[in-house]
Parts: structure tokens; C-alpha cells; sequence
């Protein structure tokens, strides 16, 4: 019964965050700034080569996927796909059935079928040039697809950095190389205003909660809620104290009491509320309440579900601000 408990909670993880069991690390491109903040020119210049080779490799692998000709017709299986797809101003003629808000205009886009179980005939339908999904559902999404004999393309989706890269490959793959550039370039300015903000204060140890009503999952910095927490310097007990590799991690409350955390954050697609106040319940019932610092500061929090519901490249930044003002305020 733990074990199809622990599968649920997991799918559903997947679906709502897109995608778990990111096995990828976070491409740091931030780093040039942390590096000229802490160290000498010849050490940012060591730096930028570094991050740059790093960067470019995971671009190109990318790239081989797509074909050398623009796809004029696109099927997306992500609504984070389709957030960028609407930012570079492609319509993909084909998109997942979604409790998401979708970009305007796309509601009157033909439906595929849920992100995990596409209708491959609907796809077929429309003839696509290309099916583009999210590249930690690869796997399933393939062997569902495959037999619809249509081009596809992997690109990932669960970390913030992740997104960034992916846009950048979008961008390049549908000649809307320009447009991509600008975006990023806005971006990158507003993440580092926040990040100028958080320069010089105490780093919170923070753990992130995904789940409702009776289980939870613990959330590593290789989530999209994770990625951001790890990018105002905050410290993951994930991370820091288990140090797993995984995406989703269950809940022990020992290490939970362990670990101590400064702040604790709640993912949760059900009602928020609710889903705290079975949390704390559950503290209270391991007699952990009074031991940690979290409760004892009244820093325990439901997470806004419509910006950090999914990985999502057009509200990464109002997440950064809303985490900076819990954390750090």
C-alpha cells in the first residue's frame, strides 16, 4: 500500500510540476556574477569558459533532436512549452488538456489529450511537423507516440534553468532566434535585481513540500520550486541534509527534526489550506512542533499554487520575488 501511495504521489508530482525525477543538474549561468562578486577577473574569465563549454554542449545535444528544416507545424505536450512556444509568437496547432491557464488565444487550439496519455490518433490528425514534450516524461511520452510515425523532440522543463536553456533551443529550432535572445536578456536583468536583494544575508535552510491531504514528498533543488529556492542561495535539507540526488523524496519526519529547517514551503495542486493544516497535524502528532525553528518563527507556508504550480518560464521571476519576501524578509 506505501508503495502505490509513494507512485501517486510521485505521478502526480510529475504532472502537476512538470515532470519529476529530473536527473539534471542545474546549468549555473548565474555563476559569472557570483564569481566577479568573490573573486579576481582571471577567476571569472576560468569561469565563463567553463560555464560557457558546458552550456553549449547541452545546446547542440539538444539541437541534434529537431530537424534541419524549420517545423512550421508544432504539437507541444507542455503547458511550459506552450508558454514559450506564445512568447517566440509560434501557435503550435496542437496542446494537452490543462487545468493551467493557457496563453491568450491558445484555449481555441485543438486538444491532444492529457500531457502523459496523448490521443496519438488526434495527433496524427494534424499532421505535425514535430511533437515537442518534456524530456522527463521522454520515455512514456515515446512509447506512446512512436507509433504515429511523427518527428519528435525532447527538451527539458523542470528546473528554472532548465527552462532558460530550453527557450534558447526553441528560439534557435523556430528561427525566432532574436526574439528568444531579448527575452532572456529581460529575464536575467529582473533574476538579478531579486538576487541583489538577498546579496549579504543569512541563507535560510529551507524545506519544500509537495502533496495533499495524506502524503508528502520532499522537493529537491532539481524541481522548478527547488531550482528557485536554490537560486536565492537558500539551502535545500534535501539537498543539504539527505544529500539525495533524487527529484521527490519522502517524508521522513525524523529527518525532518533532524535537519531543523528555517522555512518550510507547501506545493500543493488540492486545497492549500487544507494540506497544511494536515502537515502540522502531523508534526504535532510527532511532537516535533515546539523543536523547530520553522514553527517557532512562523515561517510554515502554502505556496501561491498559480505561480509555482508548474514550471513555468513566464512566472519564474514573480517566484523568485515571492520566495525572497518569505525567506529573507
Amino acid at each position: 500500500m506505501k508503495k502505490s501511495v509513494y507512485g501517486t504521489v510521485v505521478l502526480s508530482a510529475l504532472l502537476v510540476l512538470g515532470g519529476c525525477a529530473e536527473d539534471k543538474s542545474e546549468p549555473e549561468t548565474a555563476e559569472k556574477k557570483v564569481v566577479a562578486d568573490q573573486g579576481s577577473e582571471a577567476a571569472k574569465s576560468n569561469s565563463d569558459i567553463k560555464v560557457s563549454s558546458e552550456h553549449i554542449k547541452k545546446l547542440e545535444k539538444l539541437l541534434k533532436q529537431f530537424p534541419s528544416e524549420q517545423p512550421n507545424s508544432v504539437v507541444t505536450t507542455s503547458v511550459s512549452i506552450a508558454e514559450m512556444l506564445n512568447i517566440l509568437d509560434v501557435k503550435p496547432v496542437g496542446l494537452p488538456i490543462s487545468t493551467h491557464k493557457l496563453p491568450e488565444g491558445f484555449d481555441k487550439i485543438a486538444q491532444i489529450g492529457s500531457p502523459i496519455e496523448p490521443d496519438v490518433e488526434k495527433i496524427v490528425s494534424l499532421k505535425p511537423d514535430i511533437v515537442i514534450g518534456p524530456e522527463s516524461i521522454q520515455d512514456s511520452l515515446e512509447k506512446k507516440i512512436k507509433n504515429g510515425k511523427v518527428a519528435t523532440a525532447y527538451i527539458p522543463t523542470d528546473s528554472y534553468e532548465d527552462l532558460k536553456i530550453s527557450f534558447e533551443v526553441l528560439g534557435k529550432t523556430l528561427q525566432k532566434e532574436e526574439v528568444a535572445k531579448e527575452y532572456l536578456t529581460q529575464l536575467e536583468e529582473k533574476e538579478t535585481a531579486v538576487l541583489e536583494d538577498v546579496k549579504g544575508k543569512d541563507s535560510s535552510k529551507v524545506m519544500v513540500l509537495f502533496g495533499s491531504g495524506e502524503s508528502f514528498m520532499l522537493m529537491s533543488e532539481k524541481t522548478y520550486v527547488g531550482s528557485l529556492v536554490k537560486k536565492l542561495g537558500a539551502k535545500n535539507i534535501v539537498n543539504e541534509a539527505k544529500k539525495s540526488t533524487e527529484a521527490y523524496v519522502p517524508m521522513n519526519m525524523e529527518d525532518v527534526i533532524v535537519s531543523n529547517p528555517d522555512a518550510i514551503l507547501l506545493v500543493s495542486h488540492g486545497d492549500p489550506t487544507a494540506a497544511l493544516e494536515q502537515f502540522k497535524a502531523e508534526v504535532k502528532k510527532n511532537g516535533a512542533w515546539e523543536k523547530l525553528n520553522a514553527f517557532k518563527e512562523d515561517r510554515v507556508q502554502a505556496l501561491d499554487y498559480q505561480i509555482f504550480g508548474y514550471a513555468s518560464i513566464v512566472k519564474a521571476t514573480d517566484g523568485l520575488e515571492q520566495l525572497n519576501e518569505i525567506l529573507y524578509k
